[in-house]
């Protein structure tokens, strides 16, 4: 590789990848903090498996996103690695794939969401005490979870089987975490996943195959997700097999319950730390809804609730890491890149460079009234180019009405001052997150 790719300085041996597998949010914002405006792109050099490149241009981060002749997306993880669906396939099979599930998720489609969730989050806060604790994590796990498998698969999910996948998600996400062995250990000779992560996944499985299951035995089944998938199955031109077919549910499922459920549990504890933020979102909820349910139409009018939401995403997103694999011998930025290199992408360092944004550690909503761009390049929650976020409005929008919502209802405090957070596949609280309630 070329000199124009900088290596910070690291411990012999294994360089500076330990220190990633340590710490990586504090790697990949120092790294962004010291680096940034001088490198293109810093590498990370184990002494053996494949060199890690972190990409500090936020121009060069887009290029690489759109690029798919040159990277593909790794398989993250041994629960992705041995699936097939949208957030994990690759090639004509996720073109095949994105082309059958893009309608699920346009038009008219979105405003039917917008209901379904505003019907669920009635129903949540129904079954909360007048005055106690819950725990809100877990609560709005089994929200964003009934809410996706209402949209896209037209059943709801009862709350033992919703706590199940809740459940099983934490432990798949305590397996993955970024670990030393990960990094410069070769793949055959790593851990196999243990009994624990096995059975978390066969439970989602479970729950995945029942909706698929019923589907079938359907003779006139919903217009959705799964039964464009089931009929698209039967089109000799798509390659989708039955295992590929729980693989879409099983992945849609579980990534639009659990990065929804954070951001919304982010935002509920970033408003926790600045009560006169809480109190303007639940003024702006009383003024635009006077007490009834969020509509479709009342979204463009929660200006500063969506403004929470969107400063949560970037403070806090928890996509915090984006990994692209190189596929042969290139170049970046004036670089040589071999075949198999990582580079990595972080939107929680971007999100946080000083260089991009003023005073970038504050939780401050109003910037995105002025100073603040959602279009800005080194804004990426959802990622970008051909693969950003298919379910982008519908979490945008479910986060917005549960704010809202909820605080015209409720008022809810974080007990916790300061979060310990866990970054596996996505940025997850290490711990319970409780949060008092008061009915309003």
């Amino acid at each position: 590789m070329s000199d124009s790719v900088h290596t910070p300085p690291g411990p012999p041996l294994i360089g500076n990848v330990s220190r990633f597998a340590d710490d990586p949010l504090r790697v990949l914002t120092g790294v962004q903090e010291a680096y940034g405006g001088q490198y293109p792109v810093v590498r990370l050099d184990p002494s053996v498996g494949p060199r890690f490149n972190i990409v500090l241009d936020s121009d060069l981060v887009h290029d690489v996103l759109a690029d798919r002749d040159r990277f593909r997306r790794p398989a993250v993880g041994p629960e992705e690695q041995q699936r097939q669906g949208l957030l994990s396939s690759d090639g004509i099979l996720w073109e095949q794939q994105r082309s059958v599930l893009q309608p699920s998720f346009v038009g008219g489609k979105l405003a039917e969401y917008a209901a379904i969730s505003s019907d669920t989050v009635d129903a949540m806060i129904a079954e909360w005490p007048a005055e106690g604790t819950v725990d809100l994590h877990e609560e709005l796990s089994v929200l964003t979870l009934r809410v996706i498998t209402q949209s896209l698969f037209s059943r709801d999910t009862d709350d033992d089987r919703a706590r199940a996948v809740h459940d099983a998600m934490a432990t798949l996400s305590a397996e993955v975490e970024p670990s030393l062995a990960d990094f410069v250990l070769p793949e055959q000779v790593q851990s196999e996943p243990s009994d624990a992560f096995e059975a978390a996944d066969q439970t989602i499985e479970g729950v995945a195959q029942e909706f698929v299951d019923w589907h079938q035995s359907q003779a006139d089944p919903p217009d959705d997700m799964i039964t464009a998938l089931i009929e698209a199955k039967s089109d000799p031109s798509v390659e989708l097999s039955d295992d590929e077919l729980i693989d879409e549910a099983v992945l849609f499922m579980t990534g639009g319950q659990e990065t929804t459920a954070l951001t919304i549990t982010y935002a509920f504890y970033w408003l926790s730390q600045h009560p006169e933020m809480r109190e303007r979102v639940a003024a702006e909820a009383q003024s635009v809804l006077d007490g009834d349910l969020p509509t479709w139409d009342d979204l463009s009018d929660l200006t500063y609730t969506e403004r929470v939401v969107r400063e949560t995403l970037r403070l806090t997103p928890a996509v915090w890491n984006i990994a692209r694999e190189v596929r042969h011998d290139t170049t970046l930025a004036g670089a040589d890149f071999e075949s198999d290199e990582v580079v990595l992408m972080s939107p929680y360092a971007h999100h946080r460079d000083s260089r991009t944004w003023t005073d970038p550690l504050s939780f401050r909503p109003d910037r995105w009234a002025g100073e603040a761009s959602r279009g800005h390049n080194s804004y990426f929650p959802f990622g970008s180019g051909p693969r950003v976020c298919i379910g982008k409005q519908i979490a945008l929008t479910e986060a917005q009405f549960t704010l809202a919502h909820v605080l015209q209802e409720f008022d809810v405090v974080v007990e916790q001052d300061e979060l310990s957070l866990q970054p596996s596949v996505t940025l997850r609280p290490r711990n319970t997150v409780r949060a008092s309630v008061t009915a309003r």
